[in-house]
């Protein structure tokens, strides 16, 4: 749970533009590129799950690379060079379309501790993904749209992500309110910090299960947030 967890926190955010400072696997504007990005690396696999992704059935891939996150963005410029890149200082994000248009989506991070990168990969589809519906539980408040639903069929768990008008000041206080309202019990209490708080924990005993919410700032003034809901079986 704990790896998973990291990957919902740092990864947030699919449909991030590409100067946000946290990325994923979700989908951005396609560009151009080719061959196996995930074979260029040379990973051992680790594990490979099914997921729907706003409806469509996919498969996320979780491998180890041997190299560093800095050997990995060079070797990937060097061989690919027309693939869309997005880098910060523990993560690269890195897209190639094949000539099916197939989009091959890798995202690399790097966590302290962990030897030396984590890798997870997705192929997605040509046309662009939208989400089809909104949990039911997840809050949106007002201003907001989604952005992307994804499931995790194996796990009991789902993912959202939705962009506010409005800054994380405004927006994280609403969403734990709501969530406190439909009986859920607040972790850490970081929503009650306007000036720092950037996410929550909660937790329900009936069914035992766990929401976790983040936050980051847009350039607009407003924010992307998410949530990732788990039934603890």
């Amino acid at each position: 749970m704990k790896l998973f967890a990291i990957l919902i926190l740092a990864a947030a955010g699919f449909a991030f533009p590409l100067s946000a400072e946290v990325f994923s696997l979700w989908p951005f504007s396609s560009g151009e590129g080719g061959g196996d990005l995930d074979d260029a690396l040379k990973p051992a696999k680790l594990w490979s799950e099914k997921v729907i992704v706003d409806g469509h059935s996919l498969e996320l891939g979780v491998s180890l690379v041997r190299n560093p996150l800095d050997v990995c963005y060079k070797n990937l410029r060097r061989l690919y060079p027309n693939a869309r890149f997005a880098a910060n200082s523990n993560s690269l994000l890195v897209e190639t379309k094949r000539k099916d248009g197939i989009r091959r989506r890798l995202y690399l991070l790097s966590i302290e501790g962990i030897y030396p990168t984590i890798e997870f990969t997705m192929d997605l589809p040509a046309d662009k993904l939208k989400p089809s519906h909104w949990p039911a539980d997840f809050p949106l408040p007002p201003g907001s749209r989604p952005i992307a639903v994804m499931e995790f069929p194996k796990r009991s768990a789902v993912y959202g992500a939705f962009a506010s008008e409005f800054g994380i000041a405004q927006t994280l206080p609403s969403v734990a309110a709501a969530l406190k309202n439909s009986g859920w019990n607040s972790v850490t209490n970081e929503h009650k910090d306007t000036l720092n708080g950037t996410g929550e924990v909660f937790m329900k005993q009936n069914p035992p299960s766990l929401i976790i919410i983040g936050f980051s700032p847009t350039k607009n003034g407003g924010c992307i947030g998410t949530i990732y809901k788990r039934l603890n079986k």
